[in-house]
């Protein structure tokens, strides 16, 4: 298989991973992971934003600095990555969460966050 094309499923399936953990598990029990999906769940909380828009606008000055940093096939990926995560997130907020236990909430999202980037391919 490819190996550009490789990196982009695996980004597909780790931002997806990611988003089923704090949309599913972690938003619908007004929990909060750290970063800026952290800032996006208090701006979706408080002022009604979704947290993937959040999410998008946040990261805007990191993708002009990426671009002069790392170059433009870094920039590439990052943008395809998060904007994947962010419309996936957008979109969880229509699935029922499995469980209003906090505690469960809190340990099923924090691993689907956690082990996201582990790759077995």
């Amino acid at each position: 298989m490819n190996k550009i094309l490789k990196e982009y499923i695996l980004v597909v399936i780790g931002s997806t991973v990611m988003a089923i953990g704090t949309g599913v598990f972690l938003l619908p029990n007004k929990l909060s992971t750290g970063g800026f999906s952290g800032i996006a769940t208090i701006f979706y909380y408080h002022f009604k934003i979704p947290m993937g828009t959040s999410i998008i606008l946040m990261n805007l000055p990191f993708f002009i600095i990426a671009y002069f940093k790392l170059g433009k096939k870094f920039l590439i990926k990052t943008i395809f990555g998060t904007a994947f995560y962010s419309k996936m997130l957008d979109l969880m907020v229509f699935i029922q969460p499995f469980t209003r236990d906090k505690f469960l909430s809190s340990i099923y999202g924090g691993v689907l966050i956690r082990y996201r980037t582990r790759s077995y391919f």
